[in-house]
């Protein structure tokens, strides 16, 4: 079986941090239902990932501090994290 729990990246690229960690906690979900099972049915897991988002939404800046603007908002990261190939 072949399947993609997108959740989590897809929704970090909106830039809605609160949305993305209910994506997050629903791919979570989604996979301990999915270990639930192969451990029934004596299955392996074999996981791949993408290229990135949710697990870092917040730009940083050369101090390895949040990027803020002007009036002191912090930057959202709606960008990949690691390079698509």
């Amino acid at each position: 079986m072949c399947l993609n729990i997108p959740n989590g990246g897809m929704v970090g690229h909106t830039g809605d941090v609160e949305a993305t960690v209910v994506a997050c906690k629903a791919a979570k979900e989604a996979v301990k239902m999915i270990f639930d099972v192969l451990d029934q049915v004596g299955g392996i897991f074999v996981v791949t990932v993408d290229h990135g988002n949710a697990e870092d939404m917040v730009k940083m800046n050369k101090k390895g501090e949040h990027d803020v603007d002007k009036e002191g908002n912090v930057q959202i990261l709606t960008s990949h994290t690691l390079p698509v190939s």
